[in-house]
């Protein structure tokens, strides 16, 4: 229903629509515009924006396009009850994700030094993630201090590049290392969930996966299934790039 094209036009209100919608996809088909803005928290006027950069023509066609999803093929049946997850995977498989997913680890195969940070789940993933391009021989590194480097220590750190997670993007402590190493000379991927975040805007390259951040009080719960896909494609590709780089151009 909704491409990734489309889906990197959106702005930080519209993609509050995105996201309630792709996880409560059974529960809008008999929503009014209304409710969905109440539930969704933005204007009725935000929620007809969003249609309308999604390809609808208004909130009628897009209910009933909602209704009739599943007299598709049964080949979507998997990617229907994946939800936000089959969403985000179909949006891998667009020829301008799978682009910039090649840029990325063009970057990363031509870095001296790779270094992942994150902060809770977020963390976890950073050290998966280090310990992947690790088995394929590359110099990686995971931080797990979040309080390391002292901001006061200048280094030289232009032929690194530094891969912060974080889901919401907006966690100070992966802010705080973002803008340490960049006044620095590194190169600064993100990976996140949140396209509009403030750390996807301020990396030279962001990988997103915009589906819904679930959170109870301090506890996030939000998967992270697209995080591992990521590394473990990204791995994969930088790889093909250090070892094999007769075949790049398959990449």
């Amino acid at each position: 229903m909704f491409s990734y094209e489309k889906v990197q036009t959106l702005n930080q209100l519209e993609l509050f629509v995105y996201k309630y919608v792709t996880s409560h996809l059974e529960e809008c088909k008999i929503m009014t515009i209304r409710d969905l803005s109440t539930q969704s928290h933005v204007s009725s006027t935000t929620i007809l924006r969003f249609l309308k950069k999604m390809g609808f023509e208004g909130f009628s066609d897009f209910k009933y396009v909602l209704r009739h999803r599943n007299d598709q093929t049964p080949a979507s049946e998997l990617s229907q009850d994946l939800g936000p997850i089959g969403q985000f995977l179909k949006q891998t498989a667009t020829t301008e994700y799978t682009e910039k997913m090649e840029e990325v680890a063009r970057v990363v195969a031509q870095s001296n030094t790779r270094l992942f940070f994150g902060m809770g789940s977020s963390g976890s993933m950073a050290q998966y993630g280090a310990r992947i391009l690790s088995n394929y021989g590359m110099l990686t590194l995971a931080i797990t201090d979040p309080f390391q480097p002292q901001p006061i220590s200048e280094r030289d750190y232009s032929k690194t590049l530094i891969i912060l997670l974080s889901v919401s993007g907006e966690t100070e402590g992966v802010l705080t290392q973002a803008n340490y190493y960049r006044q620095n000379g590194a190169k600064i991927v993100a990976i996140t969930a949140n396209s509009a975040s403030t750390l996807a805007q301020i990396a030279d390259y962001s990988l997103t996966y915009d589906i819904p951040e679930n959170k109870v009080g301090s506890l996030n719960f939000t998967s992270q299934i697209p995080v591992v896909y990521l590394l473990e494609q990204l791995g994969e590709k930088t790889s093909k790039l250090v070892y094999h780089p007769e075949i790049s151009h398959e990449i």
